[in-house]
C-alpha cells in the first residue's frame, strides 16, 4: 500500500514540476501585463486587454489629472481623439474608458464604479453600435474578462483566463521564441498571437492612435485600399436595417446609464456609429434611445449616408478613421438633433 501512495506521489510530482515550471516562467515574463504594475502598457508582445488596460491606467493616473470627462465605448470609441473633443467641451481633463468589444453592461459598469468613486463626470461621449447594444453580458476569454474592481468578480476567476491562454501550446511556443529572440516572426502575426499593429500611445488619457496607417493612407491611398480590397466587401445598395436591439435587459442598463448621467448633471452625446456595412439601426431601437436619453443626445449615423458610402473613410470595414470622429464631433455639438 505505501508503495503505492508512494508511486502516486511520484507520478502526481513528476506531472506537476513542468506545469510549475511554466507557471514560474508565466509570472516572470508577464506576456498580458496583469500581474506587475506599468506605467504604460504600450509598447506590448501579446494582445492586451484593454478594459484591464482602461482601467490600471486610470486608477495610477487619476490622483494626477483628476479626470471629469470620458470616452467610453468599444475599439470605435479611440478615434475621437481627445485634442478634437477638447474643442467641443469645456474641459481638458479627459480619458478614453474603452474596451474591446465593449457591451453595454461593460459601460454601465464603468458608469456605476466611477459615480460609487465620487468620481466627476462633467462630459460624457458614447459611440454605440450593434455590438455595443445587443452584447448585455460580458464575453468570455483573456482578452474581453472584466477588471475585477469594475466588475465586481474574484480575481481568482480573472487570473485564470490569463494562465488558460498562457498555456495554449500555439501562444506558449510564440512566447518563448519571443523571449529568447525578442522577434516577431510570421507566423506568429499569420496565427494573431501577437499584436503587431504599430500604433502610438498616449498613457495620460490612455488613447492609441495608428498614426502609421494614416502616414500611409497620405502617401499613397491608391495602394493601401487596393492592397485589402478583398476587405472591402461589396454592399448591398437597397437600405439594409439591423434587427430589434433592445430588449429588457438593454432597457434597465440604459435607463441605469441615464440615471447616472442625469445624477451628475453630466453633458453627455449618445452617437450611432456609421459602419461600413451600412445597415441602419431600426426607428423602434432609436426611438427608445432618445426617450431614454433625450432627442438632443442622441445621433444617427448608421446606415446608407455620405460617409459610410466612402471606403476612404475606413482602415478597414470595422474602423472608421479619425476625420471622420471630427466631422462627428463638429455635427454633434455644432447641431441640438440629427435627422433621421
Amino acid at each position: 500500500m505505501r508503495k503505492e501512495i508512494r508511486l502516486l506521489l511520484i507520478k502526481v510530482v513528476v506531472l506537476a514540476v513542468p506545469l510549475l515550471i511554466l507557471l514560474i516562467f508565466y509570472v516572470f515574463l508577464d506576456p498580458f501585463k496583469v500581474i506587475y504594475t506599468y506605467k504604460s502598457f504600450y509598447p506590448s508582445f501579446a494582445n492586451l486587454n484593454k478594459d484591464y488596460v482602461s482601467t490600471e491606467t486610470f486608477l495610477r493616473n487619476y490622483p494626477n489629472f483628476k479626470y471629469d470627462s470620458f470616452i467610453f465605448g468599444n475599439s470605435r470609441s479611440m478615434f475621437y481623439e481627445v485634442k478634437d473633443w477638447r474643442k467641443h467641451i469645456s474641459s481638458t481633463d479627459c480619458y478614453h474608458f474603452d474596451a474591446s468589444l465593449e457591451t453595454l453592461s461593460g459601460i454601465y459598469s464603468k458608469l456605476k464604479f466611477l459615480d460609487a468613486h465620487h468620481v466627476a463626470l462633467r462630459n460624457v461621449l458614447i459611440p454605440l453600435d450593434y455590438d455595443t447594444l445587443y452584447l448585455t453580458s460580458d464575453k468570455k476569454g483573456h482578452l474581453f474578462i472584466r477588471h475585477p474592481l469594475v466588475s465586481g468578480k474574484n480575481w481568482y476567476s480573472f487570473h485564470l483566463e490569463f494562465i488558460e491562454a498562457f498555456l495554449d501550446f500555439k501562444f506558449l511556443v510564440a512566447c518563448i521564441d519571443y523571449s529568447f529572440s525578442k522577434k516577431i516572426k510570421k507566423y506568429m502575426i499569420d496565427e494573431h498571437l501577437v499584436d503587431d499593429r504599430p500604433v502610438d500611445y498616449n498613457v495620460e488619457n490612455n488613447e492609441i492612435k495608428f498614426t502609421d496607417f494614416e502616414n500611409i493612407i497620405q502617401k499613397n491611398s491608391t495602394e493601401y485600399y487596393l492592397s485589402r480590397k478583398e476587405v472591402f466587401f461589396k454592399r448591398n445598395t437597397a437600405q439594409t436595417y439591423l434587427p430589434i436591439l433592445i430588449g429588457n435587459e438593454q432597457k434597465r442598463m440604459l435607463r441605469g446609464i441615464a440615471s447616472i448621467l442625469t445624477k451628475n448633471n453630466t453633458d453627455y452625446k449618445i452617437i450611432i456609429n456609421p459602419l461600413y456595412d451600412q445597415r441602419k439601426i431600426t426607428l423602434l431601437d432609436l426611438t427608445y434611445l432618445r426617450e431614454v436619453f433625450g432627442r438632443d443626445r442622441v445621433f444617427d449615423f448608421s446606415g446608407i449616408n455620405e460617409i459610410t458610402k466612402n471606403i476612404y473613410n475606413y482602415y478597414e470595414p470595422s474602423h472608421y478613421r479619425p476625420h471622420i470622429a471630427r466631422l462627428i464631433l463638429s455635427e454633434i455639438y455644432g447641431k441640438t438633433t440629427q435627422n433621421d
